[in-house]
């Protein structure tokens, strides 16, 4: 029972791992909305707040299913970046 207990964890430290995680992964969500933007800007093209949104959403479910493994997940949208 200890095993499952230290990996799922209960669900309040799920959420409180999901809050931190949108500490980081709000400013993540712009910077990418913004670069993408950026880049669509020179062929006429813009991505609408839609997709901002989506991309906070994703990063949140993704923090919320693997609390684990998300910062290197951020991580390697970093260095993508």
């Amino acid at each position: 029972m200890s095993k499952h207990h230290e990996q799922g964890g209960p669900i309040e430290s799920r959420l409180i791992s999901l809050f931190v995680s949108l500490f980081f992964s709000v400013p993540t969500s712009v910077v990418l909305w913004v670069w993408a933007n950026s880049q669509l800007m020179y062929w006429g093209g813009f991505l609408s707040s839609r997709y901002f949104f989506g991309c906070i959403v994703t990063f949140s479910v993704l923090a919320l299913v693997f609390p684990h493994l998300f910062p290197s997940m951020l991580g390697s949208v970093w260095r993508a970046m």
